[in-house]
């Protein structure tokens, strides 16, 4: 006999001695006479998790977090906490439910982002696809990659496409990048189990048909066309059937044996050596094709310069003529009008004195006087005289003699 606490959110089963059980929730004080308690355990699930309640009669219920439950063995089988799942956006899980009454089950997908639990009758898909081997990542191994939450996201993956054989039998491994994306999970479900495995065996079907048709030189002079999707048709086209698609493949390079690899480093080193020696003559012959360019222009330049000079000396002696032209041309037109200017006063003295003679002449005449007279009276002797006679027949037949004197003096 003794007292038993029952602490408040806690719960117990009361076995008595005649067997009954009963379910005790506390608060609670219990006086236990030929009995005992048994406390359930407390099992809670947060906002992630749910608990997987499976009951004694055969059914299973799911419970959403947050909530409690207690451990009743007199009707739960086990009471298990499990986690959700937790979508991110670009993730998904592909859940078969089986239908009721029915041994069909129906696939349902389910994106993110978001919080999924699952019900009793459902299950999630588990994919397992090839996956990196450890501290690689190019070589990949069957299996490897297990996983329920698929990345619907685009994404990328490193493929070394190993013993490709040149038209010249030359080994090479070929290093590629394959860009993906998934386009259609419904499709992707019913035609592959393993897409990384069908990306990887077409990349290196597609890489082999472009490296045997070509020898090594070849090779190397069109490898860059290995980033053209034009020449991965098998890939792209396996990628559609899928429910993927590729977007890009990018050629990352490729190595080849030692030995190979020796004789073409060497002979790119020679053909190196020959186009820089090249390019070196070039480059004196352009630097000398450049200097003689500079010297004629230099000379061009020294000619027009002399020649410039030329100019601006006759110029110069011309504007000098021009100058002394028109200095003469002052000159003589200051001259030519003081000349005018004396010529002008002396023609302005005779016609002052011809007025005054004029007068003189008027008064003479006034005053009943011959002219001719006092004017041949005032000029002087003639110093040359010289006399014209002509002769002229009159009525009678006799000739008339009639003269005309001239005089001149110097």
């Amino acid at each position: 006999m003794a007292w038993e606490v029952i602490e408040e959110g806690e719960q117990a089963l009361l076995y008595r001695f005649n067997g009954k059980i009963s379910l005790k929730k506390g608060p609670k004080r219990l006086w236990l006479v030929a009995s005992r308690i048994k406390k359930l355990e407390k099992i809670t699930a947060h906002h992630n998790e749910y608990l997987a309640i499976e009951y004694l009669d055969g059914h299973t219920e799911h419970k959403q977090g947050p909530c409690t439950e207690y451990m009743n063995p007199l009707i739960h089988l086990s009471i298990k906490t499990k986690n959700c799942y937790c979508l991110d956006t670009n993730r998904a899980i592909v859940v078969y439910s089986k239908k009721e009454k029915s041994d069909l089950s129906e696939i349902r997908i389910v994106k993110g982002p978001g919080i999924f639990m699952l019900q009793p009758n459902e299950w999630v898909h588990k994919f397992c696809w090839h996956g990196e081997e450890e501290n690689s990542k190019v070589k990949y191994v069957a299996g490897k990659s297990s996983f329920e939450v698929l990345n619907c996201a685009p994404d990328q993956l490193y493929y070394n496409v190993d013993e490709v054989r040149t038209a010249d039998d030359a080994l090479l491994r070929i290093k590629v990048m394959i860009f993906y994306e998934i386009k259609d999970i419904r499709k992707m479900l019913s035609e592959t189990k393993d897409p990384i495995a069908d990306f990887l065996n077409w990349c290196k079907s597609d890489v082999i048909a472009f490296t045997a048709a070509k020898t090594y030189l070849n090779f190397i002079e069109t490898c860059h066309m290995l980033n053209d999707l034009k020449n991965y048709s098998k890939l792209v086209d396996r990628s559609n059937k899928i429910g993927y698609e590729i977007t890009k493949v990018v050629f990352r390079g490729y190595f080849a044996s030692p030995k190979l690899q020796t004789l073409h480093d060497t002979s790119v080193k020679t053909r190196t050596d020959l186009r820089l020696n090249f390019e070196t003559e070039i480059q004196n012959q352009k630097q000398l094709d450049f200097n003689l360019k500079n010297e004629i222009n230099r000379l061009q330049m020294e000619q027009d310069l002399e020649y410039q000079k030329v100019i601006n000396q006759l110029e110069l002696s011309k504007a000098r003529m021009m100058e002394s032209n028109r200095i003469l041309y002052e000159e003589e037109k200051a001259k030519i009008e003081t000349d005018t200017k004396n010529k002008l006063k002396k023609l302005e003295n005779l016609a002052r004195q011809n007025e005054q003679k004029l007068e003189h002449l008027e008064k003479l005449n006034q005053m009943n006087i011959d002219l001719t007279e006092h004017l041949v009276s005032s000029m002087a002797k003639a110093d040359k005289t010289i006399k014209i006679h002509k002769q002229r027949r009159n009525l009678n037949g006799k000739e008339n003699e009639d003269s005309t004197n001239f005089h001149f003096h110097d």
